[in-house]
């Protein structure tokens, strides 16, 4: 039998994104549910770093003090050509911000301090909640919710499948969709989501070194190509190397709560051998021991963008609304920022004719923004040398730059660039 519900905003997907959004809302006291079909948060994921508005933003959640015990904090960022030499940094520490920092700190673990934060509040995501038949109309987002639980297979191998224990039909006002890039609600909203730029395919090493690390993030410009390093503390490192086009199939790495690429175990690209070369050819000033490797994969990242971050009743923040080249950790720091400020859209206005006004001036300002973060409309110009070089490489840069919000604009300054107004943009 069904069991009908009706709630005012539903959020779907329980990743920084959504949890965020969560938060605002439970503060505002908003009448809500947070669906994710998954039964857990990560336990490993590519995200690994907050940027200085995504830590205020944490701040006013009052989120900030386990999330900083958790995190080392990181200063600069430099970017290296492929003879070896710096061409650029980033000082933090300059930002005029409370933070003026990066926080190194896994998806998974900042996830999982969310959801306790979020249980201080009274509230606790559903997991194993499966959405599907999402139907919008101009009044409400009518949708299908199964409650799934884990059965057993007849099989001689032990082995469990997900079954469903029961059906409910959901009816929200309004819908806040943070369930990836597979979106089923920005499907459902007839959203296009294109890709504005070519895929890139990465293999990553996650590994402890009997080296001290370096206390900086650093990319690495070769060519046409970004190779990527982060530290992570207790002397283990991240280098991600792009490859040549094709080198990750699209489905290569599962994001959605899988700690291992078991295919990626006994992959020749991915062997100590192939680190080690990797290491020599692209970040020969790492000096430390690279054998006790605790995570592989390879991974495949396309650049989309979606034409929209709404209609009607459905609007989208985080990887349902965009992917991005991994350097930056641009989806999931902006995606909290957009979680943030549509649970406040909504919070802030009752009527629909209010919250409309206001969810589209939320579009203007994400799409905007995006096709500056990305450089999509080639924006960015430059003054010097220095920024001469970064604007010959704008491809592997910009939209890698670690840094979003306002302080964005801040960090384009320290690198002698700035985005070009067009006239028609002028007011």
């Amino acid at each position: 039998m069904f069991n009908k519900k009706s709630v005012n905003i539903a959020v779907l997907g329980s990743g920084p994104a959504g949890l965020t959004a969560a938060h605002i809302l439970a503060e505002r006291e908003v009448d809500f549910v947070l669906l994710d079909r998954a039964p857990r948060t990560h336990t490993h994921s590519y995200a690994l770093a907050l940027h200085p508005d995504t830590l205020e933003l944490l701040d006013a959640l009052d989120m900030i003090e386990p999330v900083l015990d958790s995190a080392l904090r990181l200063r600069r960022s430099t970017i290296f050509d492929q003879e070896n030499q710096q061409r650029a940094v980033i000082d933090f520490s300059e930002l005029p911000v409370k933070y003026p920092f990066l926080a190194v700190i896994g998806q998974n673990e900042l996830e999982a301090i969310l959801v306790q934060g979020l249980a201080k509040k009274g509230h606790h995501p559903m997991w194993n909640h499966r959405v599907r038949c999402i139907e919008p109309s101009d009044d409400a987002v009518r949708f299908t919710v199964d409650r799934l639980t884990e059965g057993s297979t007849g099989y001689a191998v032990a082995h469990t499948e997900q079954e469903i224990d029961k059906i409910f039909e959901y009816t929200a006002d309004y819908m806040i969709a943070a369930d990836g890039y597979g979106s089923m609600a920005r499907k459902a909203a007839n959203i296009a989501f294109p890709e504005f730029a070519q895929s890139l395919d990465y293999a990553v090493f996650e590994f402890e070194t009997n080296s001290r690390p370096l206390t900086e993030m650093r990319m690495m410009i070769d060519g046409d190509r970004t190779h990527v390093y982060w530290p992570l503390g207790e002397g283990r490192c991240r280098f991600s190397f792009q490859m040549p086009s094709g080198f990750a199939e699209k489905n290569s790495f599962n994001t959605e709560h899988q700690f291992i690429d078991r295919k990626a175990q006994d992959s020749e690209e991915l062997s100590d051998t192939n680190l080690d070369r990797l290491l020599h050819q692209h970040a020969p000033w790492f000096i430390g021991s690279s054998k006790d490797v605790k995570w592989r994969v390879l991974v495949h990242f396309e650049k989309r963008l979606a034409e929209s971050f709404g209609s009607g009743r459905i609007w989208l923040a985080g990887d349902a609304a965009h992917t991005a080249p991994p350097a930056g950790i641009l989806s999931m720091n902006v995606g909290m920022l957009e979680g943030a400020d549509l649970a406040e859209r909504l919070s802030a206005e009752t009527s629909n004719d209010s919250r409309q006004f206001h969810l589209d001036a939320y579009n203007l300002d994400r799409v905007t923004e995006w096709r500056r973060m990305l450089d999509i409309d080639k924006q960015i110009v430059g003054h010097g040398s220095d920024a001469k070089w970064l604007l010959q490489h704008r491809s592997n840069i910009m939209g890698n730059l670690p840094a979003s919000g306002q302080s964005y604009t801040e960090i384009l300054q320290q690198l002698k660039l700035d985005v070009e107004v067009r006239e028609e943009e002028r007011v």
